[in-house]
């Protein structure tokens, strides 16, 4: 179908969009990876049942890249102290 094809580019011109985002020390905010990540990796899962099986694994892959954004945006992120005992105590 031609339509895969459409999708299966426009997904590839998406993840490819994402690459530079991978090696930047600037990171988007972890609730915008964690979401566009889940939205692409769902409506890959959808275009397989449909089957538009190219552009739903390309969608898939594309989750795959949002997931490892998170990753490293949590990682990039200073240690956080949580120190649970000094309301008890004070």
């Amino acid at each position: 179908m031609w339509q895969d094809i459409v999708f299966a580019v426009a997904a590839w011109g998406l993840n490819l969009a994402v690459l530079p985002t991978l090696k930047s020390p600037n990171k988007p905010p972890l609730l915008t990876s964690v979401g566009y990540g889940l939205c692409v990796t769902v409506m890959g899962v959808a275009l397989i049942s449909v089957p538009l099986w190219v552009s739903g694994v390309t969608n898939i892959i594309g989750g795959a890249l949002w997931a490892m954004v998170a990753i490293k945006t949590v990682r990039s992120q200073a240690p956080r102290k949580w120190n649970t005992t000094a309301a008890w105590f004070s």
